[in-house]
């Protein structure tokens, strides 16, 4: 399970993992054609792209923070099969941010970025049901 301890050094790794630094540092003009670049990839079915677009609105990088927009983002790349997506929409979940917070969504999802080789949701699996 994310702990509150740990959601500071979580949300530098899932900075990281979304790829910073992927907007050009030649101005607006050029950022947001590199929006525009990652929207048609995404769209195109690339789940990277998603992914990344999901951190821009995540962190404000180009774009004006929208939590729902990084959500929505979030959902179509781990839809696509992109691990570190799933991993990021769980975070959201158990945040509660642009999201509703649900715990046992975002502990399947957790499990599903786990599954999908990502060792940092592996790591932060909840614990399992201890049986009886």
């Amino acid at each position: 399970m994310i702990t509150p301890s740990r959601l500071p050094a979580l949300a530098a790794v899932l900075f990281l993992l979304a790829g910073a630094g992927a907007v050009s540092a030649g101005g607006l003009e050029e950022g947001q054609e590199d929006i525009h670049q990652l929207s048609d990839a995404c769209d195109g079915g690339e789940p990277a792209a998603c992914h990344r677009l999901g951190a821009m609105y995540d962190y404000a990088q180009g774009v004006d923070e929208d939590l729902a927009q990084a959500a929505a983002y979030y959902r179509r790349a781990c839809e696509g099969g992109h691990a570190a997506g799933c991993y990021s929409l769980a975070v959201k979940h158990q945040l509660g941010e642009g999201v509703e917070r649900d715990k046992d969504r975002a502990d399947a999802l957790i499990r599903r970025a786990c599954d999908g080789g990502l060792a940092i949701a592996c790591d932060s699996l909840p614990p399992a049901a201890e049986a009886d």
